[in-house]
């Protein structure tokens, strides 16, 4: 699993030669914390992950990955800007890392560790169907290969990055279902994930509305 020492260096791009602690689980739901988890503060339209940073800590939670400076309430790494300097003063935990962009962040993260990861991704996107596509080729890889795939509908630019820093590095294999809600957003999770198997089960108009067009899509 990943641990600070990834983190550091996949936020900063300075090795660390203090690996501890190990992430046991990357998460975005304060309620789903568990001992030893990264919890990843997120901004949305109707909730902000800041409000549930003690929550998380509570029920076990290491670290938590904040864009806001709450130094004023826990222990704060601030990562900003840092890129020259190795890290001197590392807080015991629970203790909050400050960056620029917490979901930025996330992302970064997720694309530095599929590169430490020796496995094969294979993408799955489409209008109808992703899900028992996923369903059907991670049941056949099995037969085979360590084989991990997103869980539920983490197909999108949070649930893919946290779905690739939950993954070990005993797998073999990873399939990954991509979701398209707007133009460009295939391209942008493929950057993270590297698939070489791409699968595309049909092209509808189901997000027509977004898109402007089935041309488009």
């Amino acid at each position: 699993m990943i641990n600070l020492g990834n983190i550091f260096e996949a936020l900063t791009g300075i090795q660390h030669q203090d690996t501890n602690p190990t992430i046991t689980e990357s998460i975005i739901d304060s309620r789903k914390a568990i001992p030893g988890s990264l919890f990843i503060a997120l901004k949305g339209e109707r909730t902000d992950g800041h409000q549930f940073i003690e929550d998380a800590f509570s029920k076990g939670s290491r670290l938590a990955l904040i864009e806001d400076d709450l130094s004023s309430k826990f222990k704060v790494l601030d990562l900003r800007g840092q890129r020259e300097t190795p890290l001197e003063s590392i807080p015991e935990t629970p203790f909050c890392i400050l960056v620029n962009d917490s979901l930025k962040s996330l992302q970064d993260i997720a694309r530095w560790w599929r590169h430490q990861l020796q496995l094969r991704v294979i993408g799955i996107t489409g209008s109808v169907g992703k899900s028992s596509t996923k369903e059907i080729v991670t049941e056949v890889l099995r037969q085979k290969y360590r084989t991990y795939k997103n869980p539920g509908n983490y197909n999108n630019e949070i649930g893919l990055p946290l779905t690739i820093l939950n993954i070990g590095s005993g797998y073999e294999r990873l399939v990954l279902e991509m979701g398209f809600y707007y133009p460009g957003e295939i391209r942008f999770l493929c950057g993270i994930a590297e698939p070489v198997i791409g699968i595309v089960t049909n092209v509808g108009t189901v997000h027509a509305e977004r898109a402007g067009s089935e041309e488009v899509i």
